[in-house]
């Protein structure tokens, strides 16, 4: 196994903790490895074998513990006595009530309890009232670009393997050598995905208008999205939808992690807009499935890129609204600290140069803004960096 320590440093962190360590994000991010990798890190800080407790419900033969009673029975039976034992469960939106369950294990036991989820539909509901204030929650995404490297086994950062790291960021496929075995993957995770978390989870009928939905979030990433606009879309084209049925699509797509949210945030206003949000992609690999030509778009397909590596390194991201009709493509905090971002793909252009950072002079904080773009030449200016994307994930 490769170490991820974006990850792997904070949750051990958190060992002996009173608090449930929930890891989500969407399938194959590497979840599941995270937890092993917990479970090694405890084996040889003189934790025992026989203290570790693990059940993982993408499993058929694990499909009896689904059973509230029988659940619960079996961890009791394998608790250790005068120690403390670790509990670890894969896929636990699998069984029933789990909240509930997971408390009172937690309440009543020596325990420290570690999960994994794939929807986040487990944070819905009025059970999970029962784990409130007692849980802490980790975003596991597939690879981040230096990641990437890590898992080829380079050893120094390099912007050539760009269009690799677009053909997938899942950890599985970066690994496989092969690639027509990589493509057989890609789609499988697509069907798993797709079928599995949305599809069969959503009880949707229509699968084809699911995917023409899908298919048009993933053509407009970057660009802002209405469901009005989808619907009035698709209805000129002579396809009867509802807004509710769309609703209810991007809900699907954004609860199993395919999809992120992008909401708007007006700077002057120092609030979050509930309208007109953008939306990106988890992987650029999954959504080749649907939108097959790399070549198309390629600018958002930047955006979408920078969008993810902010978030992998633990950024709030947001849309930046300033003025009436001004964006800054990303306004990304963490702790106290605040980015002003812009992407272009080249800002040679004097009009692209200007389009792109006319909103970086309407700012009034001295927050850092940056210019990213793939050019190799740098503009020069007292109110903004310019930055090649590869320096500027160097410093996330």
């Amino acid at each position: 196994m490769i170490n991820r320590p974006l990850y792997l440093n904070k949750l051990i962190k958190t060992i002996d903790n009173d608090l449930v360590k929930i890891l989500v994000g969407v399938r194959r991010s590497g979840k599941s490895t995270l937890l092993k990798m917990v479970k090694q890190y405890l084996l040889s800080h003189d934790v025992l074998l026989e203290q570790i407790i693990d059940i993982n419900f993408e499993f058929i033969e694990n499909d009896y513990l689904k059973s509230k009673d029988v659940f619960i029975a079996y961890v009791r039976k394998n608790l250790m006595t005068n120690k403390k034992s670790y509990l670890f469960v894969d896929e636990v939106q699998e069984l029933d009530n789990w909240a509930r369950i997971i408390n009172s294990l937690k309440a009543s036991e020596n325990i420290d309890i570690y999960l994994t989820g794939s929807n986040a539909r487990i944070f819905i509901g009025e059970h999970l009232t029962y784990l409130a204030g007692r849980y802490i929650s980790f975003n596991v995404y597939p690879l981040s670009y230096e990641e990437f490297l890590d898992f080829k086994n380079i050893d120094y950062i390099d912007f050539a393997y760009y269009n690799d790291f677009l053909d997938s960021s899942f950890p599985a496929v970066v690994l496989e050598t092969h690639k027509d075995i990589k493509t057989m993957m890609k789609q499988d995770m697509f069907d798993t995905i797709f079928r599995r978390d949305m599809i069969m989870r959503g009880n949707i009928s229509n699968e084809s208008m699911f995917f023409r939905v899908a298919r048009y979030i993933l053509e407009h990433i970057g660009s802002s999205i209405s469901i009005n606009k989808i619907t009035n879309t698709l209805n000129s084209l002579g396809l009867k939808i509802s807004y509710g049925t769309i609703d209810s699509y991007m809900d699907l797509m954004t609860k199993s992690y395919f999809i992120y949210q992008c909401q708007r945030y007006d700077i002057k206003g120092k609030e979050i807009l509930k309208t007109n949000g953008k939306y990106y992609v988890v992987d650029f690999g999954i959504r080749d499935q649907l939108i097959p030509n790399k070549s198309s778009n390629t600018g958002k397909i930047l955006e979408n890129f920078i969008y993810l590596e902010l978030v992998k390194h633990g950024y709030h991201v947001y849309v930046g609204k300033i003025g009436r009709d001004l964006e800054i493509d990303f306004v990304a905090s963490k702790e106290d600290q605040v980015l002003y971002v812009q992407v272009s793909q080249s800002v040679m252009d004097p009009k692209t140069r200007e389009r792109e950072t006319k909103p970086f002079s309407l700012l009034k904080d001295m927050s850092k803004r940056y210019l990213v773009s793939f050019d190799s030449v740098m503009i020069e200016s007292d109110y903004f960096v310019h930055l090649n994307v590869l320096d500027f994930i160097n410093k996330l």
